[in-house]
C-alpha cells in the first residue's frame, strides 16, 4: 500500500514544512523508489543532504536572485552531451535555459604548440590532463554570468574540435550566452577545480562502465572525425583514474548510464516535471 506524502521517509531530510511541499516530495521519492526497481536503475547514489537541498534549490529558483546552475562531469564518452540536451530540453518546459560545454575552455593548442608537427601532435599530447583547462578565465566566465541581470549575455570562447588534417583551436568570444533562470554546463573536469565548485548549485555525476564507453569514444570521434590513436584512448583511461573518479564524490547526484538512453531519458524527464511541482510551492510561498 502507498504511503501517504506526510509518512514519506526522506533519507536525512528533514520533514517537508506543508501539505503542497508533501505531495511534491513525495513525487520525487516515488520517482526514485520506481527506478531502484528497475533491472539496471538510473539513480546509482545521491549526496548525504540531497533532499534537504531540494527545497533549498527551489527556493532559490523561484527567487531569481541568479541563475540555477547544473554541472555535469563524467569521463570523456560516458554521455554527458545526451544528459545535458536532455535536461535542457525538459528544463525549457519550466523556464529558459542556456548551456555550454566547458571544451571551450581548454588551451588554444594550435597557438600553444606551434612547431610540433601534426604527425606527432596527438600521439604525445595529453587532451585530457586538466592543466590544459583555463579554469581561472571559466570561474570568472561563470561568476560574470551568474552576477548580470536576466536577459543580458556574455561572450564565451568556442573550441574547434582537432581533426587528423588540423589541430584543435580556440576562438575567443566566439559564443553568446544568454543569462537565463537556468544554466546547464559540462565537461569531464567541471568538478576538478575547488574553487570553481561553489559556483554550481546542482552537481550530477554522470557514470558509466569502460567497455561501452569506449565503443561510444570511439563512435563520436570517427562520426565527428576527431581522431582515434591509441595515446589518445589510453589518456581517457589514465585521466578517469586519477582526476575524474575522485570528484565523483562531490556530486549530489549520480546516474549510471548504462541504464537504457529511453530509461534515462524517461527519468530525467519525470524528474525535473516534479521539480517543477516544488517551483510551484515555493513560489506560492514567496509571492
Amino acid at each position: 500500500m502507498n504511503q501517504s506524502p506526510e509518512h514519506k521517509a526522506y533519507p536525512n531530510a528533514s520533514p517537508p514544512k506543508s501539505r503542497l511541499e508533501q505531495v511534491a516530495m513525495a513525487r520525487i521519492l516515488d520517482i526514485f523508489e520506481e527506478d531502484s526497481q528497475k533491472e539496471t536503475a538510473v539513480v546509482q547514489s545521491v549526496s548525504l543532504f540531497f533532499w534537504d537541498n531540494l527545497s533549498q534549490w527551489a527556493g532559490q529558483i523561484t527567487s531569481h536572485a541568479k541563475p540555477f546552475t547544473v554541472a555535469l562531469s563524467g569521463p570523456s564518452g560516458s554521455g554527458k552531451s545526451f544528459i545535458r540536451e536532455t535536461l535542457v530540453g525538459q528544463l525549457a518546459k519550466i523556464s529558459a535555459v542556456s548551456s555550454f560545454t566547458q571544451d571551450n575552455y581548454y588551451r588554444d593548442f594550435e597557438a600553444d604548440f606551434p612547431h610540433l608537427p601534426l604527425a606527432l601532435f596527438y600521439d604525445q599530447i595529453d587532451f585530457d590532463d586538466p592543466d590544459h583547462i583555463r579554469f581561472r578565465h571559466l570561474g570568472r566566465d561563470l561568476q560574470r554570468f551568474q552576477a548580470l541581470p536576466m536577459g543580458s549575455g556574455i561572450q564565451i570562447p568556442q573550441l574547434r574540435f582537432g581533426t587528423p588534417s588540423q589541430k584543435p583551436a580556440i576562438i575567443e568570444e566566439a559564443l553568446h550566452l544568454p543569462v537565463t533562470p537556468f544554466m546547464v554546463t559540462e565537461g569531464i573536469h567541471a568538478f576538478y577545480e575547488p574553487a570553481i565548485l561553489p559556483l554550481y548549485d546542482f552537481k550530477i555525476y554522470v557514470d558509466i562502465d569502460e567497455k561501452t564507453r569506449r565503443q561510444r569514444w570511439l563512435a563520436r570521434n570517427l562520426q565527428e572525425n576527431r581522431g582515434v590513436t591509441d595515446n589518445m584512448w589510453n589518456t581517457t583511461v589514465h585521466c578517469l583514474e586519477r582526476h575524474i573518479l575522485p570528484t565523483r564524490a562531490v556530486a549530489d547526484l549520480v546516474i549510471n548510464n548504462n541504464a537504457p538512453a529511453s530509461q534515462v531519458t524517461h527519468f530525467i524527464n519525470r524528474f525535473v516535471s516534479a521539480i517543477g511541482g516544488l517551483l510551484k510551492v515555493n513560489h506560492q510561498h514567496i509571492a
